[in-house]
């Protein structure tokens, strides 16, 4: 068994597996659908229910917080309170009414759960706080704040537009409770009487955990026999949490408690510029569905098992006959080229070592046919090497005939040679190697010096480039071919003031620039454009079909790639202008 997954697969093998897979491929998308589509709707569903249920509790966290807004308006609107604190501000028996105060205010401190403190602010800076934690008038939450004045809370209710403001839970200092986290709602106490505003600021300190409970009195659904559990947390308009039934994730954004095995919902508070987020965890949701998916998984995997010992069972037979063939196929990759194949079976299996006998004696053939051709193929290569011509012989004689010219006083017939046998030279020796562009620059200006002679002067030429650009290397007559098109195309028919130039330079992109621009003739838009897209050239200048020119595109593109750049342009009665970018090596 070991052995028979670990050799190479054969067609048994394949099959095999292949049975497997289209087996199991459509059990696993139907279960992935399934379960992709029952957890689609189900998700629906309870993010349905649970934005009702953000809903109602945004209506409870209003109550709560109304209910003890209600206790700001009592105090508010107590005339006692207002009396008292007039006195204070006026300095009059100012400790007699800040003990009376003090005892006004512990009876509102115990008019709701979740009040630490109860206090008043006057505008002449004495605070009167009655702190249910401490018990104590004196040893209270703002004792050691300094200036009650410039405390933030102080001042902003007092520049608050707003009846009743409510800050954010804060940590603070907590003697004999384990929260840490309270916050404040205020408001500012006006003298109706005296028609005097702010004459002081009422404010009631909370436990953070009166959020909490408000938004987290139903977080537990029952779904049959399981329970699903989830947590609201209060959040605020920068996305971090205010309120949580953990206080260790007070001031961190809601993302913290956001996974991929969660479920989010958020309502928006208009009222309180506040918004409760729901956070249920999947495996709770969906439960009873994951059974369901491992029980389906559990079904297919047994039925695919199964099937796969009857396959193996039925594809001994099949492949019998493709052992055959793989037996044969090894010795005539051995070398006996003469192995045959009997079959008796009719079906398409037969067809196959019918196809591979007549495949067999085909290749017998063929090799008695190479075997002849190579013989030929040598005895052409001999020939050949006979029929050379050695170079060297072509350039002795080409000094020969140099040396008789100068004996005749033929001088220009001697230049013409000398730069002949250079540019035989520098074309034979290594054709595709790279040379300096000062070498080519020279071999460009022997075959210049030709062509003039040839052309009886009707044409000059000028080169302009930069001394730095003559040590960059550039591959062996790559410049020739745009050189010859210009004088034998564009120069044609031209018997003089021709104008031939060539400019190298280094761009700012690093980048050998070389223009190559001529004032001949010019040429037509479909022959340009053929030349550029590498098509034929119109069927009516067969002349100027430009292989030269789109040969030297091509050698540009196999020796540089997408790192170099060229443009063609031309205009009739104009001339032609070819734009290289080389790398600049």
């Amino acid at each position: 068994m070991r052995r028979w997954f670990t050799n190479r697969p054969g067609f048994r093998k394949k099959l095999i597996i292949a049975f497997i897979y289209v087996s199991l491929l459509p059990v696993l998308i139907v279960q992935a659908l399934s379960y992709y589509f029952s957890s689609q709707v189900l998700e629906t569903k309870i993010n349905h229910v649970v934005q009702n249920s953000l809903m109602q509790t945004s209506k409870g966290l209003d109550i709560t917080l109304d209910s003890y807004e209600d206790i700001l308006f009592q105090i508010f609107a107590n005339d006692e309170v207002v009396q008292l604190v007039r006195k204070i501000n006026n300095g009059t028996n100012v400790e007699l009414s800040r003990n009376r105060l003090i005892n006004l205010l512990s009876g509102y401190s115990y008019a709701k759960q979740g009040i630490r403190s109860v206090t008043i602010f006057t505008k002449s800076g004495v605070p009167v706080c009655y702190d249910l934690q401490t018990g104590s008038p004196y040893q209270n939450l703002w004792t050691g704040s300094g200036d009650i004045l410039k405390l933030p809370i102080y001042q902003q209710i007092m520049q608050s537009k707003q009846i009743v403001m409510m800050t954010l839970p804060q940590q603070m200092d907590s003697i004999n409770n384990n929260e840490h986290y309270m916050f404040h709602i205020g408001r500012k106490l006006n003298d109706f009487q005296l028609n005097e505003n702010g004459i002081g600021v009422v404010v009631i300190t909370l436990y953070e955990s009166v959020l909490s409970d408000a938004i987290n009195s139903t977080t537990v659904a029952s779904t049959g026999k399981n329970q699903i559990h989830s947590v609201n947390y209060l959040v605020d308009a920068s996305n971090n949490i205010v309120s949580s039934p953990d206080e260790a994730f007070i001031d961190k954004p809601i993302q913290t408690v956001m996974t991929k095995e969660t479920i989010s919902n958020t309502y928006a508070d208009k009222n309180n510029n506040f918004s409760i987020t729901n956070i249920t965890m999947k495996q709770d949701l969906f439960r009873e569905l994951y059974t369901m998916q491992r029980v389906s998984l559990i079904v297919g995997s047994l039925a695919i098992l199964f099937s796969t010992m009857l396959i193996i069972y039925f594809s001994g037979n099949l492949t019998r006959s493709i052992q055959n063939i793989l037996r044969a196929m090894k010795m005539a990759q051995n070398g006996t080229l003469t192995v045959q194949i009997t079959e008796d079976s009719k079906d398409e299996m037969a067809l196959i070592t019918s196809g591979f006998n007549r495949m067999m004696n085909r290749i017998n053939e063929l090799v008695s046919e190479v075997k002849q051709s190579e013989h030929k193929k040598k005895e052409s290569e001999i020939r050949a090497l006979e029929a050379q011509i050695n170079p060297h012989f072509l350039y002795n004689t080409l000094d020969s005939i140099n040396w008789l010219a100068i004996e005749k006083d033929e001088h220009e017939i001697s230049e013409m040679l000398q730069g002949l046998a250079q540019i035989l030279r520098y074309s034979i020796k290594d054709s595709n190697k790279m040379v300096t562009l000062e070498q080519e620059l020279n071999w460009i200006e022997q075959y210049i010096m030709l062509q003039q002679h040839r052309f009886c002067s009707s044409f000059t030429f000028d080169m302009d480039y930069e001394p730095e650009v003559l040590h960059v290397p550039i591959y062996k007559l790559l410049l020739q071919p745009f050189i010859e098109n210009a004088i034998i195309h564009g120069f044609a028919g031209v018997s003089s003031g021709g104008l031939l130039q060539l400019t190298a330079r280094v761009d700012s992109q690093s980048l050998l620039h070389i223009v190559i621009r001529d004032n001949g003739c010019g040429m037509e838009t479909d022959v340009l454009n053929s030349i550029i897209q590498g098509k034929p050239a119109s069927s009516l200048q067969p002349q100027r079909s430009g292989m030269g020119v789109r040969n030297a595109l091509d050698r540009i593109h196999m020796y540089y790639g997408e790192r170099a750049r060229y443009e063609l342009s031309s205009t009739i009665g104009e001339g032609t202008e070819v734009r290289l970018w080389l790398p600049y090596q």
